[in-house]
């Protein structure tokens, strides 16, 4: 079954999909055979990123019934080395679902780092990059809100109406 569930996330990958909710829930076992449900959420060409944090998920899932160790060897027959590093670097407690969470820490095992031991390392992939460029848009964007605000009441109150 790890196996079978890892392919599927390959699989997605290869036809630039992701889930971008893998959890222990969404994770079903029918005759034998792994099968992914509830994608409501589900992006077709997602982000490097959002499909790394889908690997994670899963290999997290997965583990919770096996062993960090036995998941990354399977899934070593599937990604490349440095693409599991990448996904590990991705993730962090928000990238992962709150079920999940919740089933690590009744777990006990901190599998995530018996993850990252195993895989080459990597630097933590920031989820958020703020730049000058960014806030500087975020901050044209807030002003041309309160212009237009400005500009209808303005509007309103030549009519009347205010």
């Amino acid at each position: 079954m790890i196996d079978d569930a890892l392919a599927a996330v390959r699989r997605m990958w290869d036809a630039g999909l992701a889930h971008r909710d893998l959890k222990p829930a969404n994770v079903m076992v029918r005759g034998g055979r792994v099968i992914l449900i509830d994608v409501a959420f589900a992006t077709v060409r997602p982000t490097p990123w959002r499909q790394a944090v889908d690997l994670t998920n899963m290999m997290l899932t997965l583990a919770l019934r096996s062993s960090a160790e036995r998941v990354y060897q399977r899934a070593l027959a599937f990604f490349e080395p440095d693409d599991i590093a990448e996904a590990l670097a991705a993730s962090r407690s928000v990238t992962i679902p709150a079920q999940l969470r919740q089933r690590l820490r009744d777990d006990g095992r901190d599998l995530l780092a018996g993850f990252r031991a195993l895989a080459p390392e990597r630097p933590p992939i920031a989820i958020q990059l703020w730049s000058i460029r960014r806030i500087a848009l975020t901050l044209g964007a807030a002003a041309s809100i309160a212009v237009a605000i400005a500009l209808v009441a303005l509007n309103l109150r030549t009519a009347g109406l205010l």
